[in-house]
């Protein structure tokens, strides 16, 4: 009797060894991932973050590329030229400065009129200009 216990015992642990194989299989559990070491982990974000920064990477070794000046530069003046929008509204009259006095520095301000400006700035070879008629600065082209 002893003997036919311990069979079914034996019996008992392979079926519930067999079966536990057979749900890490069926559920990937016995699939190997290989693991990426921490280094490598961190030279594929190194590369990702350069691959995404690209353009600033490489204008810090050559020049940037004039196209890109120019939307720097018109950007700069179309918040500059809403700014003094801004302010006309609440006031009454364009300012006698720049309100913004971070690009005093690099904006070339008009004052034509209490309602007209000319706002210019240069970088180079690139010169953009934003007249208070309009609404997109555009590039300044020189005359020969």
């Amino acid at each position: 009797m002893s003997n036919n216990l311990e069979n079914l015992v034996k019996q008992a642990e392979t079926d519930i060894s067999s079966q536990s194989k057979m749900r890490k299989t069926a559920t990937g559990e016995s699939l190997r991932v290989p693991k990426l070491s921490v280094a490598i982990i961190i030279w594929l974000i190194a590369i990702l973050l350069a691959a995404y920064q690209f353009d600033d990477v490489v204008s810090i070794f050559s020049k940037p590329a004039e196209s890109k000046v120019e939307r720097d530069l018109g950007s700069i003046l179309t918040n500059a030229g809403s700014s003094l929008r801004s302010f006309e509204i609440a006031n009454g009259s364009l300012p006698h400065l720049l309100p913004n006095s971070a690009i005093r520095g690099l904006v070339k301000y008009e004052r034509r009129s209490d309602f007209s400006f000319l706002l210019t700035a240069t970088i180079g070879n690139v010169t953009m200009v934003l007249d208070s008629s309009s609404t997109r600065p555009h590039r300044e082209t020189k005359a020969n």
